[in-house]
């Protein structure tokens, strides 16, 4: 096979995430991304915590779902947003321009990203990772953030395998140049920082987007959530089988 260009890899993606965000395509796979709010407050327990005054850059900032840096430049941070999407930058300037907010949104190439080294205390992302050159997006990133900063992120795993047989059969909603993580793209994280901590989440949970037509209730998800927290600390050769993980990156080299 053909191996792609980096220039056609990135224009491949920005044309896919420029429809994806249009049509919003991803609503169809709805109720199985239900389950994962719980992820997802942890991940802003540690983006918000202390944010005046310091500098924010959302990598791989799509349509802003969330509104998390609109949040944070309403709490007093200094806001970036970048992405590969036209159309999604060319919205959330808009948008900002609108409420009156001192947002610097940028279309930009996550793995060569032009900022000024050590300017960022804190950079986060979610589902972005695993659409990259990770050792390219390390490097980038470890240069950009300040020496006492840190990078969050969400992202999917690429070891399970009931998951990866729903991803053979989604591919629509996804690039072909994706690629779940797997645990040695953190072991390749430590190349640029000195430490990484992994967090996972859904293992069981997963039973749940199948049992039910619709959206989960939210009692069963924390009851599966709470479950897979017991799973992961009793047989923690199980964490690679996870769905999601919030890595965090810190102590760039």
């Amino acid at each position: 096979m053909e191996t792609k260009t980096v220039e056609k890899r990135l224009e491949d993606e920005q044309k896919f995430h420029n429809e994806i965000f249009e049509n919003e395509t991803r609503k169809s796979v709805g109720k199985f991304y239900s389950i994962n709010k719980n992820i997802h407050k942890t991940y802003e327990n540690l983006i918000f915590k202390n944010p005046k005054e310091k500098v924010f850059l959302e990598y791989g900032c799509g349509m802003a779902e969330g509104n998390r840096l609109v949040k944070l430049a309403k709490k007093g941070a200094v806001a970036h947003g970048i992405d590969i999407s036209d159309f999604a930058i060319n919205h959330l300037s808009q948008e900002a321009k609108k409420e009156g907010l001192d947002i610097d949104y940028k279309v930009m190439n996550a793995e060569e990203m032009t900022f000024e080294d050590n300017r960022f205390d804190i950079i986060y992302g979610a589902g972005i990772l695993h659409h990259l050159d990770l050792e390219k997006s390390y490097q980038s990133i470890s240069k950009k953030l300040k020496k006492s900063g840190e990078a969050i992120f969400i992202e999917p795993l690429g070891h399970n395998y009931l998951i990866n047989n729903f991803r053979n059969k989604t591919p629509d909603i996804r690039t072909e140049d994706e690629h779940p993580l797997m645990m040695e793209d953190f072991k390749l994280a430590k190349k640029y920082f000195g430490k990484v901590k992994i967090q996972h989440f859904f293992l069981s949970t997963l039973a749940l987007p199948i049992l039910f037509k619709s959206k989960s209730p939210k009692f069963l998800i924390d009851f599966f959530d709470g479950f897979d927290k017991v799973i992961f600390t009793v047989l923690p050769f199980l964490k690679k089988y996870s769905w999601q993980v919030v890595v965090r990156f810190s102590d760039p080299k």
